[in-house]
């Protein structure tokens, strides 16, 4: 059997690829696009922290336009913390972990995916999240200076400081109402003065000296966090675009905030019928003694979209025009699939929402962009990890119960018809995604080998570059119940009766 991916003819393609590229650099209201560019980071100054001056490349983003105003924090957490108390101006007296709370409270209440997850000195970020964050100094520093349309000034869009920034000099010690210096080249505000803006990066005076070329993000561990842009009581040398500081994370003042970033393009809801998976790291394998489940080893995998249920026949049939199952219900989970049509399956249903689809080649040549953003079969790391619940897992033996009988279907509880069965009846696990366990096993994309454990890497793993067989994983309805490291493959044109599938999509 010659399997082929169908894909729409070159010129529609890439107009699709125009639309939704174009889509996403639309910064999202409020906010100002920031195109990546490559810029010279830090000065040579007498007190050293500012330098030395290194070569920095930042990646594409959004950041707001004006730094947060009272009734933005008021709308989301309830209060107003802020000491000089009026309407447009920036909110102030908030810590770096107030803000933090902020950022996830609106991610979630516009139903974005969070960036921030755990609690004190061990909150950590996800870049790959389509929240709100704070900028890194990287960010927060090259849309001071304009990005790539900078002209190099000393301040944030002039060199006359009373311009640009309400300081010491003009603003009477207190903060004013935002947007009303001139912005800077960007068409960003208030980056000179008004109040200090917190940054996501540890403080460290040394960072520059070693700091990544692309993308730093501030070093493991420092001295508290660092806030940039001079205040609304700072001195004229404070408001330096260069200038950095750092204090410790609980930190409150009368001319400190903040200002937001986002991710180009992230603007969705989660999508119907699909589940947030929130990044994490867990110990993926088993030592239960099946062949290929081991060595126990700990991986890391980004955020994701996983469908809650099984694709369904009525899913099936009506994107791919037919129904492979071997007894016909609308509503049950499909079976019969073979790999390739569940691939297919994928790019077909991608382009009729407008996305981007994720494979393209043929045969054995297929290939997987994981940047796109269709649909895709999940990888094993991501179908094991969803599996055992993500992150709020209870480490039960099954997809949500230490009990088979609250939530699968297998072969002591498979009725004398032999079907597989409707999707969704049975319990669901910690997030509330139902048949892990048994049903129909689930392709994923990974190919098949065996001692792959051994040297897989710790970082969203996507299986070995070569192999005949697909891995599929979950067992079916006339087996016994699989534990969720339990691990299986077939060779791709094979569909037996039980092969199924459900799909992922990538947080864009």
């Amino acid at each position: 059997m010659k399997a082929k991916i169908i894909w729409v003819s070159i010129p529609l393609f890439w107009l699709m690829v125009g639309l939704v590229f174009s889509s996403g650099e639309d910064a999202p209201s409020g906010m100002v696009l920031v195109k990546g560019g490559t810029f010279m980071m830090g000065e040579e100054d007498p007190y050293k922290y500012m330098g030395p001056i290194h070569t920095v490349t930042v990646d594409s983003f959004c950041i707001g336009k004006f730094e947060v105003t009272q009734p933005e924090w008021q709308a989301i957490i309830g209060d107003n913390p802020s000491f000089y108390k009026a309407d447009n101006h920036p909110v102030e007296q908030v810590s770096w972990l107030d803000i933090i709370e902020y950022c996830n409270k609106r991610s979630e209440k516009e139903g974005l995916t969070p960036c921030y997850s755990g609690s004190g000195e061990e909150i950590v970020c996800d870049f790959t999240a389509g929240g709100y964050r704070l900028p890194t100094e990287a960010e927060w520093e090259y849309a001071c200076l304009g990005g790539n349309r900078s002209k190099n000034y000393r301040f944030s869009g002039s060199n006359e400081v009373d311009e640009v920034a309400w300081y010491e000099g003009n603003s009477g010690g207190k903060p004013q109402p935002v947007g009303g210096k001139k912005p800077n080249e960007l068409g960003i505000y208030d980056m000179t003065g008004n109040v200090w803006e917190w940054c996501w990066d540890w403080y460290d005076e040394e960072y520059y000296k070693n700091s990544p070329a692309r993308n730093p993000q501030g070093p493991g561990k420092g001295k508290g966090h660092t806030y940039r842009g001079g205040g609304c009581s700072g001195i004229d040398h404070y408001q330096l675009t260069r200038h950095r500081h750092g204090l410790e994370a609980p930190y409150k003042e009368s001319d400190m905030g903040f200002r937001l970033v986002k991710k180009i393009g992230a603007k969705g809801k989660i999508p119907v019928n699909m589940i947030l998976v929130q990044g994490g790291t867990f110990q993926m394998g088993s030592q239960d003694g099946f062949s290929g489940i081991d060595p126990v080893h700990k991986v890391a995998v980004n955020s994701f979209y996983m469908g809650k249920y099984e694709i369904t026949q009525e899913e099936f049939s009506q994107v791919m025009g037919y129904n492979v199952s071997w007894y016909a219900a609308a509503n049950n989970a499909v079976d019969c699939v073979r790999w390739y049509e569940a691939v297919q399956y994928c790019n077909k249903l991608s382009e009729r929402e407008g996305l981007i689809p994720c494979y393209s080649g043929e045969d054995d040549q297929i290939t997987c962009n994981f940047a796109a953003n269709g649909y895709r079969l999940p990888t094993e790391a991501e179908w094991e990890y969803a599996c055992r619940g993500g992150a709020p897992s209870k480490n039960y033996k099954f997809s949500g119960s230490n009990d088979p009988e609250e939530v699968a279907w297998f072969d002591k509880n498979l009725t004398a018809d032999g079907r597989v069965r409707r999707v969704g009846i049975k319990k669901p696990n910690e997030l509330g995604i139902y048949d892990m366990t048994g049903n129909v096993w689930e392709w994923c994309w990974d190919r098949y080998q065996r001692d792959y454990y051994n040297f897989s890497p710790a970082d969203n793993p996507a299986g070995p570059a070569s192999g005949i067989r697909r891995v599929i994983r979950g067992g079916n309805a006339y087996i016994q119940p699989l534990s969720p490291a339990f691990r299986y493959h077939q060779m791709p044109i094979v569909g037996w009766k039980g092969f199924g599938f459900r799909v992922v999509r990538s947080v864009m």
